[in-house]
């Protein structure tokens, strides 16, 4: 379900579907002389609510905007308050979704003494000048990147005091990280070129105060005087965007070690294995497990044996190279990948892996101890028809290596035996 934002009493809030209300705010409900919104909520259609010249319109753009023949904009609707008076209002519509179905937001504000001040202004300057001065959300009028308007809300957005600070930039592509600027000109190109009717995009941009902010974009071709420019709207989406990246993270790393976690790397495992095969380029598969870890556990305590496991993972790190994968495939096993890696290499890596460990001391208070791994070095063959094999073959040879004295490296069988 959409959260909705909250704003002045000046503003009123509504989100309906087929004019059925769904939300309405008190603000919303005042502006009707209504008491609260339990009213709003209460009845069942809003169409009463515009003025009866206004409710065909209403309509028509309402079915318009959900087949998506037209685009949400600001129109200037005659309003009915329920003790019968008139007055007018501004409309500036949001699509949204709500509890999974499209439904319309509509942001409305008493527009009463505006129509009486500016009715020497034409209709669509009216509607347009109000949308960008009462929206919410932040918005600019740019062409190949030279402002030519932008609102307080988005100078608020990027940490600028005044609107006019942001006007004053030579150009937009400074507030733009420099590996994304060639992307945003290219896009920009395409909206003024016609090829591309309109875009939405979540990127990032850089504040005043050089913190970052992501944001979500949708940016469209409107006519400023007599030339083809591009509005863009925004939308902060920082946090939402750290949220989705944290539970990522959650989701495909190990929180005990920070590696990936076995379902992360079972589908790194799918790709490397599938474009090993096609390349024709070798592949290193090596389980490491850490010797006598129930021993560790018995001794020294389980907090002892997570402390093991970190160590493990962080020193084993500091050996590796940049492209080299490695995960807690469960307990005290880890596996490792090694792309492109002849075996004379990977055994020289997994051995080095080995020794590192070996020489690396635990400490925890005055308890001072080391361990050691055991490994099993599978390299990709023609047999092997799966990941699934390429990995039975390193465990196979993990066992031999815990068989022949552990603390090594033992080189799998090239056909996976029972």
């Amino acid at each position: 379900m959409t959260k909705v934002a909250e704003i002045s009493a000046d503003y009123g809030v509504v989100i309906h579907r087929d004019f059925v209300p769904l939300y309405a705010d008190d603000a919303y409900a005042h502006l009707f002389g209504y008491r609260s919104a339990e009213q709003i909520m209460a009845l069942p259609s809003l169409l009463p609510l515009f003025g009866e010249a206004d409710r065909v319109r209403a309509v028509e753009d309402y079915q318009a905007l959900m087949k998506g023949s037209a685009r949400p904009k600001a129109r200037v609707f005659s309003n009915i308050k329920c003790n019968g008076e008139a007055f007018f209002a501004l409309s500036i519509d949001h699509l949204i979704d709500w509890q999974g179905e499209p439904a319309l937001q509509i942001t409305l504000v008493d527009f009463s003494q505006q129509i009486a001040t500016e009715q020497r202004l034409s209709e669509s300057e009216q509607r347009y000048r109000c949308l960008l001065e009462t929206s919410l959300q932040g918005i600019v009028v740019h062409h190949n990147f030279v402002p030519l308007y932008c609102n307080q809300a988005l100078a608020e957005l990027l940490a600028y005091d005044r609107a006019e600070e942001l006007m004053a930039l030579p150009s937009l592509l400074v507030l733009i990280p420099e590996e994304r600027q060639q992307r945003a000109i290219h896009q920009h190109e395409l909206l003024l070129k016609g090829e591309q009717s309109e875009r939405s995009l979540v990127t990032e941009y850089v504040r005043r105060d050089g913190s970052t902010a992501w944001l979500h974009i949708s940016e469209t071709v409107v006519c400023w005087g007599e030339r083809q420019v591009v509005q863009s709207v925004f939308m902060d989406v920082t946090q939402q965007y750290h949220n989705q990246r944290r539970l990522e993270f959650q989701a495909n790393h190990d929180a005990l070690t920070g590696l990936i976690n076995r379902r992360a790397m079972s589908e790194v495992l799918v790709e490397t294995f599938a474009l090993s095969k096609r390349s024709n380029k070798a592949l290193g598969c090596i389980m490491l497990d850490i010797d006598d870890f129930k021993q560790i556990n018995d001794c020294h305590g389980h907090l002892a044996g997570d402390e093991v496991l970190r160590s493990l993972a962080f020193e084993s790190l500091k050996v590796l190279r940049t492209d080299d994968y490695l995960s807690r495939w469960g307990g005290e096993e880890f596996l490792l990948l090694l792309p492109n890696t002849e075996q004379q290499q990977a055994l020289d890596i997994a051995n080095r892996v080995r020794q590192h460990i070996a020489a690396f001391v635990i400490q925890r208070g005055e308890l001072r101890f080391s361990a050691t791994v055991s490994m099993g070095l599978a390299m990709l063959s023609e047999q092997d028809s799966s990941p699934e094999a390429l990995v039975s073959r390193a465990d196979v040879a993990l066992y031999l290596a815990k068989e022949n004295g552990k603390n090594r490296v033992e080189l799998a069988p090239t056909v996976y035996q029972l």
